[in-house]
Formats: C-alpha cells, sequence, structure tokens
C-alpha cells in the first residue's frame, strides 16, 4: 500500500503538504499511485520552489496524460539548462560556488602536475628507451570526468614521483612548450564538460600558456560557475512564466536579492581597501571609487551631458533628431504584453541570446551605412521588457536628406527574421522625429537613462512599477545577462574628455588642447567635440590621442607583466599631443589591506 511516508522519504513532504486534497485522493485510490511515483521521481530533480510553480501549473490540466506530460517535459528542459555535471542543483549558495570552483582548478592543476610528472619521468628515462613522451595523464579521460568529492583531500594517484599533490601543484606555471599544446587541449575538454566556452588563444593578448593558468585558477572557474548558475536559474523562473509585470518584473527576486546581496559585499570589500600613493596620500577604494562613473549619479550626470553636448552639435550642423525602438521577434518573448501569459511563439531563448540578436542586426545596419555614406552620431540605451526580453532606443541626429536611408535600413534589417509575422511591421521598429517645440531630444532619452540608472525624477515606471525598484531590478537583469546598457554612437572618444578633466590647470602651450581642456572642466560636450575635429572626423585623426606606457615596479626597476599572459602592462598615463605626451596621472599607487572581519549579510528587502 502506497503511504505518504514516501513523500518524507523523499523529501517531499513539505512541498505536498500544501495539496491535502491530492495527496489524499492519490492515496485513497489505487489507479492514481503510478502518477504518484512517476511524480515523485521527476520532482525531486528540482528545488523545492521550482517543484511547487511545477506543481501549480500542472494542476491546472484537468487530463492526466497532459499533466504528466507536462511535468515530465519542464522538469526535463529545466534540468537541461545545466550541463550534466552541474544538474545537482539549481539553487546554489555563493558559498557552494566557491567551494566548487576551488575543487574544478584543484582539478585542472592536477591535470597539468600530472602531465609534468610524466614528461620530466619520460625525460629521465629517453636514454634507456625508444619511447615517445607522454604528454598527458594515464587517463586523461577518467581524470577528467572523475566525480569532484575527494579533490582537495590529498588524494595522491596523480604522482608518480611519490610526492603529494601539495608538491605538485604549481608545475602549471612551469610548463614546457612541447607540452603546452596538449594540455591546452585536455583542460579545454574538461571546462567544456562544465558548459563553459573554450578560452579563445590570440584575442586580446591571450596565449595557451594564459589560457592553462586561467583554467587553473579559482577566481576564474568562480566567475564563470556563477555566471552559469545564475542565468540557468533566471531562464527557469522564464520557462515558468515567473517573470513578466505581473508577477516578477524585469529579474527574479532571488536575483534580485543576490545583486543587493553583491552590491554589499563590494562595498564592504572597497571599503577594507586602500591605496597610497607616492606622496603617501591613503585612500579607500571606496571613496575613489565614489569619485567617477562608478558612482551611479556621475554615470548618470556624464551621458546627460553628452547627449545634450551631441543636441547641441545638431543644431549648430542644422541637423535631425530621430528616436527610434527596435525590439526583437516574437520567438524571443516568453509572456504577452498584456496578459502576462505565455507565449505561444516563444523558442526558449535567454534575454542574452536576444541582445546578441540584436547586437548583430545594428552591426548589419552600421556597416550598410558606412557603404552609403551615412553617419550619424547620438546614443543607444538597452533596457528590458516586462519579461527580460531586451530591447533598444537610439537617439540618432543626421543631417536631413538621410533620414529617409536611415529608417529604410534599419526597417530591412529588423524585419529580416520573421518580418512577415503579425504585428512585425508595427511593432519591430519605431521612428519618432525629433520635433524641438515639443521637447527636447535630450529629454526623449532621459527618462530611459534615469530607469536603468537609478530611477530617480520619475513618477511611475512604464509598467506603472515604483521606479526606483523597477532600476534596482534592471540593475540585476543586466548584471546576470551581462548586458551592456548604454553607448555612444559616433563622435570623440569620452576617456579622452575624462583624462582632460583631470587637468584642473591651464597648461599654457597651444590653443587646441587648452580649448578641449577648458571645455572637458566645463562639461561642455559641444566644445569638446568641434575642438577634437566634430562629430564625422575618424578617430586617428583626432588632435588628442591616449598615452600609454608600461607600469615600472619601482622596488625592482622591473616592467610589471600580465599575471596569466606575461604581456607588458599598458596604463594609461596621459594625453598624446602633437607627438609628445602631456602627463595627467602623476602618481603611482600601492595597495593595501586592513584586516577586517566582514559580518554576516542581514536580508536584503
Amino acid at each position: 500500500m502506497f503511504n505518504l511516508n514516501v513523500f518524507e522519504i523523499k523529501g517531499l513532504e513539505p512541498v505536498f503538504k500544501e495539496y491535502p486534497h491530492l495527496t489524499k485522493e492519490w492515496y485513497e485510490c489505487p489507479a492514481e499511485r503510478a502518477d504518484v511515483a512517476f511524480t515523485l521521481s521527476q520532482l525531486i530533480r528540482v528545488p523545492d520552489p521550482i517543484k511547487k510553480l511545477i506543481l501549480d501549473n500542472a494542476l491546472k490540466l484537468k487530463v492526466r496524460r497532459e499533466r504528466n506530460s507536462y511535468i515530465r517535459l519542464t522538469i526535463s528542459k529545466i534540468v537541461n539548462l545545466l550541463p550534466a555535471k552541474l544538474q545537482f542543483s539549481l539553487m546554489v549558495e555563493d558559498s557552494e560556488i566557491r567551494q566548487l570552483a576551488e575543487d574544478c582548478s584543484d582539478r585542472c592543476r592536477r591535470i597539468a602536475s600530472r602531465a609534468n610528472v610524466n614528461r620530466m619521468q619520460d625525460s629521465l628515462t629517453a636514454k634507456n628507451t625508444d619511447k615517445k613522451h607522454s604528454l598527458e595523464p594515464e587517463n586523461p579521460v577518467n581524470e577528467i570526468h572523475m566525480p569532484l568529492t575527494g579533490i582537495a583531500a590529498g588524494d595522491n594517484s596523480g604522482s608518480k614521483s611519490g610526492k603529494s599533490v601539495n608538491d605538485i601543484h604549481r608545475p602549471y606555471t612551469e610548463i614546457c612548450p612541447s607540452t603546452q599544446s596538449k594540455l591546452f587541449e585536455l583542460l579545454t575538454e574538461y571546462i567544456i564538460s562544465f558548459g563553459i566556452a573554450p578560452i579563445k588563444v590570440g584575442k586580446k593578448g591571450i596565449t595557451e600558456r594564459g589560457a592553462i593558468k586561467r583554467m587553473c585558477e579559482k577566481k576564474w572557474w568562480n566567475g564563470k560557475l556563477r555566471k552559469i548558475f545564475y542565468q540557468a536559474y533566471e531562464q527557469v523562473m522564464i520557462e515558468l512564466n515567473q517573470i513578466h509585470k505581473f508577477k516578477q518584473i524585469y529579474a527574479s527576486d532571488l536575483t534580485v536579492l543576490k545583486r543587493k546581496q553583491q552590491l554589499i559585499q563590494n562595498e564592504q570589500l572597497m571599503g577594507s581597501l586602500y591605496l597610497v600613493n607616492d606622496d603617501n596620500q591613503r585612500f579607500s577604494l571606496k571613496e575613489l571609487s565614489d569619485l567617477n562613473v562608478s558612482n551611479p549619479k556621475i554615470r548618470k550626470a556624464e551621458l546627460m551631458v553628452r547627449m545634450r553636448g551631441f543636441e547641441e552639435v545638431s543644431k549648430e550642423l542644422n541637423h535631425q533628431g530621430i528616436f527610434i525602438t527596435i525590439t526583437c521577434p516574437s520567438k524571443y518573448h516568453a509572456a504577452y504584453a498584456k496578459s502576462g501569459q505565455r507565449n505561444d511563439k516563444y523558442q526558449g531563448f535567454t534575454p542574452y541570446q536576444a541582445n546578441q540578436y540584436l547586437c548583430s542586426q545594428w552591426a548589419r545596419i552600421r556597416a550598410e551605412w558606412d557603404r552609403r555614406g551615412i553617419k550619424p552620431y547620438g546614443f543607444r540605451v538597452a533596457e528590458p521588457q516586462h519579461d527580460a526580453t531586451p530591447h533598444w532606443h537610439i537617439l540618432l541626429f543626421v543631417e536631413p536628406h538621410e533620414i529617409d536611408p536611415v529608417q529604410e535600413v534599419i526597417r530591412h534589417y529588423a524585419l529580416e527574421e520573421d518580418g512577415d509575422e503579425k504585428g512585425a511591421a508595427k511593432y519591430r521598429c519605431d521612428f519618432k522625429l525629433i520635433d524641438p517645440k515639443k521637447g527636447s531630444a535630450t529629454g526623449y532619452l532621459a527618462k530611459y537613462v534615469s530607469k536603468n540608472i537609478d530611477g530617480k525624477g520619475l513618477d511611475v515606471g512604464v509598467y506603472g512599477e515604483d521606479p526606483i525598484t523597477a532600476a534596482q531590478r534592471v540593475d540585476a537583469w543586466s548584471s546576470c545577462w551581462c548586458i551592456r546598457q548604454f553607448q555612444q554612437i559616433g563622435g570623440p572618444p569620452v576617456s579622452v574628455y575624462r583624462e582632460l578633466r583631470r587637468l584642473r590647470k591651464s597648461l599654457g602651450i597651444d590653443s587646441i588642447i587648452e580649448k578641449a581642456r577648458m571645455a572637458a572642466d566645463n562639461s561642455d560636450w559641444k566644445g569638446f567635440v568641434n575642438v577634437m575635429g566634430g562629430v564625422f572626423i575618424k578617430r586617428k585623426e583626432h588632435p588628442l590621442k591616449l598615452a600609454y606606457d608600461t607600469t615600472i615596479n619601482h622596488e625592482t626597476g622591473e616592467c610589471k607583466q600580465g599575471y596569466y599572459d606575461g604581456n607588458l602592462i599598458q596604463a594609461i598615463k596621459g594625453l598624446f599631443y602633437q607627438g609628445k605626451m602631456i602627463m595627467t596621472r602623476f602618481f603611482n599607487w600601492r595597495l593595501e589591506r586592513t584586516n577586517v572581519v566582514r559580518s554576516n549579510l542581514e536580508y536584503c528587502k
């Protein structure tokens, strides 16, 4: 006879006790016992909060076969959002991720160490044997796919030399060139088994040796695993139709909570780190962070200054402002905007994939404009719709005769994919010409900037939500899905503008650089753009460029090198003007850390 003890054994009693009528029917009706066993076997694979959501949705279906089919297909889809090695949990604490990262990095070190030990032993016996050098572990497949448990316990099975694992914990930093390629392949196979994309050697100066070092570092693994777990959980909530304006708007409550905790931890860490310069001036990292664009207030103010400056340039050149909104095809949207019900056309795309679609179409649009000689300038803002699907708001300034070609190109590429679906022509791209009599161009974009930073200055959000709360949820959304919220289109680089603002006194040299310095010091983006040659000039023709120099270790006199790839560290030192470097950064800084015991984080509401 089937009884409720099964629920207790399986750990499902806390979930099923909320459905007494259901458990009673299943207990009393022999015909339903198979359903109980099936449901148990499926639900045990997911965490309790997700069990309840799946049961709630399943019980809305009256037909037993449909209910069972929903449970089976939904859980299978949810579990498969994580790679096989990580399907043990969809909800993990940061401490668990850190432990897993340590285990994974330790495994990579063992693979590298064993490869080194084998190579050294083969070198010693090479004089007496014709065998080829072994560049891989004895059983690399088992080494790569064996369970993670017990790695950090000190199992010495990987050492042939009688040394402990701790003794061979460092050889990955001393890999012989003849072993690098094979070892890189082995470690790449290992990280792929966790759903991590292979490291691209050659991109941004990454070397094979640097890639091996990264794969053997706990810090590298921690960042990759956090991203996998957090995005998988968020996608689960999207699949279960929990993220929309009637439930959890923009991002799930758990993701918002974790983001708040992360920000608190970051503040605590920055408060315990101090930078000391050559004059022994000492500042906490938090104090210095509050003085640059890491501070939301400063970032918002700078964005508004730059947008206003572009608008002033457009008036001076008699250019037309145009406000554009581009959205994704229906298959990227999980829920309907009016009802919040699941969209039947949704194909399981993540917000990151949706944003990549927008990026790819935007690249095609820019390429076509370049072929036609159209050079717009302005800003782009990426923000989530209620179901976390991104869409873009773009403020552009163009010459009046280019308005039609600009709209034609955008419309073509915005409707290139599924352009014949219902409502595509009306909703996928929208154009509004800026009428100065009705409002400024900057005003069109200001509310979107505020919504995506702090929500201040807004009475209510787009969907009637509190704007400050909405801004926090948007921040959690962009952080989780790694989506860049703001981007300047055209014009001179803002990095030169920021370096000029570090110069508070007149240089007393050339009028051009002095005009640029004064414009930057007075937050005059229009003046800065004009001094730099205007909005259409190519970057290589700008009169001012960033100046980089190698970083010197003053204790040893050596040039500092990157830890992973060994590249010389190039840091911004000032600006280049007419072949001369003008210093804007005069101090060398060293990092100091105080012995601060972190208190337990309180629950963030």
